[in-house]
């Protein structure tokens, strides 16, 4: 079964994620900031990571980084899932390596299409 780790420090948020991504047929791992988040992407190797940019101690953006400097995963494409989708954060995650920005209103099945192409390309 193909992994997503999603990242994200609002509980309600990673809830409404596992269950979108598992319905649709995924495993979902959970982070709830940005260095457990680098930690879980080395540790399990997930297919995409589904990062928020607003959280307390490491950033989505310099988790981002993080992810993409590290040999072990920097082949792990990382979707942005944020309310911030313009402005420096949104700069700096792209900069930093993420594959896509997606506003936290989009609707969850459009979210699960574009899991689906990020993973399928990369299979």
């Amino acid at each position: 079964m193909t992994k997503i780790l999603c990242v994200d420090d609002e509980p309600t948020q990673l809830m409404l994620l596992r269950l979108a991504l598992s319905r649709a047929g995924y495993d979902v791992l959970e982070a709830n900031n940005g260095q457990q988040g680098v930690d879980m992407a080395a540790e399990h190797q997930p297919a995409l990571v589904i990062m928020d940019l607003m959280m307390p101690g490491m950033d989505g953006a310099t988790a981002i980084s993080h992810i993409k400097n590290n040999q072990t995963t920097q082949h792990i494409p990382v979707l942005v899932l944020s309310a911030y989708i313009k402005g420096d954060q949104a700069k700096r995650a792209l900069d930093a390596g993420a594959e896509e920005l997606i506003s936290k209103s989009l609707i969850l099945t459009d979210l699960i299409d574009k899991v689906k192409t990020h993973t399928n390309s990369n299979s």
